[in-house]
């Protein structure tokens, strides 16, 4: 009979340990949970930290497409071998299935894929004669719009 009155007397024991749980945890992290960041504050961060990733992806993009960048060295070594320039970039990477007299593939010439995708996730465009380079080739990222003929496009020209 004794065991049944303790009983009454762990469960208030119980109830009051969570109580003092429960007030120590409110007064310790209470301020953290009411100075959280504003939403509004925290959409402007996002803006900011994507409008910093997307310049970061131009300037990589623009040292890929420029001038002596690796796949404007590979594209000369193919119009040395070939006498002229690629009808697309993928025979930077596999044979052409015709070789016309005189031509030569020695390639491949870019043994890495990931080189002829842009920091965006998109295939790097390309185009020989190029409309801005018509005795040469065009190269470019369509940027972060993936849209040819926007601003946001970085190319070789």
């Amino acid at each position: 009979m004794k065991s049944n009155s303790l009983l009454p007397l762990f469960v208030t024991f119980a109830v009051l340990v969570l109580i003092a749980v429960g007030l120590m945890l409110w007064l310790y992290y209470g301020d953290t949970f009411r100075s959280s960041p504003e939403p509004n504050t925290a959409v402007i961060d996002l803006k900011q930290e994507f409008q910093e990733d997307n310049e970061r992806n131009t300037e990589v993009a623009q040292r890929v497409v420029d001038a002596d960048g690796i796949v404007d060295l590979s594209i000369k070594r193919f119009v040395t071998g070939m006498n002229r320039f690629p009808y697309s970039l993928d025979e930077l990477q596999e044979k052409p299935a015709r070789l016309a007299k005189g031509e030569r593939w020695s390639g491949p010439y870019i043994i890495n894929p990931n080189l002829l995708v842009d920091p965006w996730g998109k295939p790097f465009q390309y185009l020989a004669p190029g409309v801005h380079n018509p005795d040469g080739y065009d190269f470019w990222s369509n940027g972060a719009d993936g849209l040819t003929g926007t601003p946001d496009d970085v190319g070789n020209w």
